[in-house]
């Protein structure tokens, strides 16, 4: 090993045995460091610059601006020589055989804009950008004669305050839309009714794909869908069930864990595509999806900007936002519909909390916090952890909770599990660790006797799908309760719409033994809670953790329609409303960019 790759090592504390919070380097990194001198010499600055853009990459990021370098935290294990350098001094310094220009001479580093990057996710953003503000083809479908009366019929009189009605109207005039809203502002609605008035303006010839990143969303979204269209359309909505079908990207696209990208090269064919939850969209699927569409194909992106971004790389949501790019309209849902009006419900103390949560402030909050009500809780615990006093008063809910499940199934009482499966959830910033999900799982699994080990077969257990198995049906996200069958023996009972009758009642019915890939239901992550509303949300707030951020703990709480309860100390939950999810990424420059080169804004779709 070389003395700078030693340095790095050291600096970067790459081992096996590194926690979550520490800066480090992705396996493989000197593998890619090594790869680099196949080109010729790599000066020291480059290696030093490519192992912050991993270190980068490993958080979600795209690039490494070269202006922000010095204000990272990892800035602090570069040499002396090089912590404090100016960007015009690492433009200088990043330089050899390495580098190509991002154009025609391919390398594996560009340097562009201002930014390192890997020549992939250089290319990847910039074929973002192009296809997002491409024009509209000549043969694309053209505005029915009607579809200003079916949109005045479904939406309303245009107005100020009528998004809805804006986001249809202008549906024809556009390639790309980009709906925006946070949860419960009516974007489901909102595509519902777009999707019922396209249908009925070309008498049912248009072909719409609506799609969403994970198989929970798009099933969430089917649900939602078809309750929507239940209540504006009862009498059309066996003929328009089939226009409902969800999928998500990946089968859309024809691709699989063994298929990792789509290879065939003929555009998919569709008049509209509709993409919801496009925060969790990473940057790889959706040039895969923008790239398998023609110029011929409206595109509608559906999504949250202040929620969690993607697990893998790119923050695209939050990037096409803030471009605010001429020729790709933003609208913005803001009147919040989700929360309860039922009585005893306080709604302003909810939407209140929620907009101070997403707006960092951090004294509103924390005040609507202690102040209590019907609808908001604290259990603040001390910053040395929690006593038996505190685990008493959290415990109580979610523990009735399982016992009510544990009666339901042994009567397989379908109304009675399915309320009893969404009233209470308990969201965790983790998984191990205090309040971390294992911990809950443990203390409930303890007080109903259930096993949480192999398959799910213990009476009332609520179930978790965690990987899809098209073999026997399920989707990564769908929820399920072990119920007594009348055989005698257990059955794992699936609610997915996918296979509901009329009264939207469970059908789906395994055998517990070829479940595999399964969690019990009573807490999860709040990555995986992204698409799901429960009654009452519990957010348990690990004690220093470092995984908390802004739109972690925004998309935590924003679960719920009746109730909140953060448990955890106020340290930390400070530190959450203080910390937003930063990534680095160069989709807003490209927009910029692209934008800038088209000819006239107002001819640009």
């Amino acid at each position: 090993m070389t003395l700078i790759k030693q340095k790095i090592v050291d600096a970067f504390e790459w081992r096996r045995g590194r926690t979550a919070d520490e800066s480090w380097l992705p396996p493989g990194a000197l593998h890619v460091i090594d790869t680099l001198k196949v080109f010729g010499e790599v000066n020291e600055p480059t290696q030093w610059a490519v192992a912050l853009l991993l270190s980068v990459i490993e958080n979600g990021g795209t690039c490494l601006p070269l202006e922000s370098i010095a204000s990272l935290k990892e800035s602090h294990r570069l040499p002396d020589e090089f912590r404090s350098a100016s960007a015009d001094r690492w433009t200088s310094m990043l330089v050899g055989p390495s580098f190509g220009d991002g154009d025609n001479v391919v390398r594996p580093l560009v340097l562009r804009d201002g930014s390192l990057y890997f020549d992939r996710l250089w290319r990847l953003e910039q074929s973002v950008a192009d296809h997002l503000l491409s024009p509209l083809g000549e043969r694309a479908r053209p505005e029915p004669p009607s579809w200003g009366s079916v949109v005045s019929d479904l939406f309303g009189d245009p107005s100020p305050d009528n998004q809805q009605q804006l986001v249809a109207s202008q549906l024809f005039r556009q390639r790309t839309q980009i709906l925006a809203g946070g949860p419960g502002t009516g974007k489901t609605t909102t595509v519902a009714k777009l999707i019922l008035a396209v249908h009925r303006a070309t008498n049912g010839s248009a072909i719409v794909r609506l799609c969403a990143p994970t198989g929970k969303a798009a099933q969430r979204i089917k649900e939602s869908l078809l309750a929507v269209l239940a209540d504006i359309a009862p009498n059309e909505i066996d003929q328009f069930r089939d226009k409902v079908q969800p999928t998500t990207i990946h089968r859309l696209l024809a691709i699989n864990p063994i298929l990792q990208r789509r290879r065939s090269k003929e555009p998919l064919h569709a008049d509209l595509v509709i993409v919801d939850e496009v925060s969790m969209v990473d940057v790889v699927v959706l040039e895969e999806l923008l790239s398998a569409l023609g110029t011929d194909s409206r595109l509608l992106l559906v999504g949250d900007p202040q929620q969690l971004q993607s697990v893998d790389v790119g923050s695209v949501m939050a990037d096409i936002v803030a471009a605010e790019c001429p020729g790709l309209p933003v609208t913005t849902l803001k009147v919040v519909h989700r929360v309860s009006n039922e009585s005893g419900i306080d709604r302003s103390q909810l939407l209140t909390f929620f907009d101070a949560v997403r707006d960092a402030r951090i004294d509103d909050a924390l005040e609507q916090l202690r102040s209590g009500g019907s609808s908001l809780r604290f259990v603040e615990i001390a910053e040395s952890g929690l006593t038996e006093a505190n685990e008493a008063v959290i415990l109580t809910s979610v523990q009735q909770r399982a016992h009510a499940l544990v009666v339901a199934a042994r009567t397989n009482d379908g109304l009675a599990w399915r309320e009893a499966m969404t009233s209470i959830m308990v969201l965790t910033a983790q998984h191990n660790g205090p309040l971390g999900r294992n911990w809950w799982v443990d203390r409930v699994s303890a007080s109903t006797g259930a096993s949480i080990l192999g398959s799910p077969s213990t009476l009332g257990t609520p179930v978790l799908i965690t990987a899809t198995d098209h073999a026997n049906g399920l989707i990564n996200g769908d929820v399920g309760l072990v119920v007594a069958a009348p055989d005698g023996t257990t059955r794992l009972q699936l609610l997915t719409s996918d296979v509901a009758d009329d009264d939207d009642s469970v059908v789906a019915r395994l055998r517990p033994a070829v479940v595999t890939h399964w969690q019990p239901w009573w807490a999860m992550t709040i990555h995986k809670s992204q698409g799901s509303e429960f009654d009452n949300v519990l957010v348990a707030i690990t004690p220093g953790t470092r995984l908390l951020s802004r739109e972690l703990l925004y998309t935590a709480v924003t679960r719920a329609k009746r109730s909140v309860t953060v448990i955890g100390t106020a340290s930390d939950l400070e530190n959450a409303l203080r910390t937003p999810a930063r990534r680095l990424t160069g989709l807003r420059m490209a927009l910029a960019s692209r934008a800038s080169r088209m000819p006239d804004s107002d001819d640009a779709n």
